[in-house]
């Protein structure tokens, strides 16, 4: 195994607990979102939300993301095993950083630069070299 695929399958293991974050912190979103006062209020695009409607979306959206990045996660464990199949989880890995972008843009927009936000953004470094590794294991198995 090249030391490409080995780093792949580590950062994937890595996926798996930020996706077991991002499930947590989703469900805790919702579990706690009753705590908010229904009358404070978020704008957005000068758009008026309420903020527990805030953090409905927020809670929802952490835990699709967490499901994703489990799954994209065991795409990248099946690809660093198999170089052969490697080409979904690379477009996956795309989708990924769409995922962690707006995923942190919605954790600023609700509570600003928590630990929800720095979360998401450890997606985007995780998913971002991903993408490069799954290109290079690519090319292995291309050889």
């Amino acid at each position: 195994m090249s030391k490409e695929r080995k780093l792949l399958k580590i950062i994937c293991f890595l996926c798996v607990l930020d996706a077991i974050a991002c499930l947590i912190f989703g469900g805790i979103t919702l579990a706690g979102m009753g705590l908010l006062d229904a009358s404070d209020v978020v704008t957005v695009g000068g758009i008026d939300f309420g903020l527990q409607a805030w953090a409905v979306i927020f809670g929802i959206w952490g835990i699709v993301s967490g499901v994703f990045y489990l799954i994209f996660a065991g795409a990248g464990i099946r690809g660093a095993n198999t170089p052969r199949k490697i080409g979904p989880f690379r477009a996956m890995s795309l989708i990924a950083v769409i995922f962690a972008v707006v995923g942190m843009l919605l954790g600023v927009a609700l509570d600003g630069a928590g630990s929800d936000t720095v979360l998401y953004v450890v997606s985007i470094v995780f998913a971002i070299a991903c993408f490069v590794l799954a290109g290079k294991v690519k090319e292995q198995a291309e050889r």
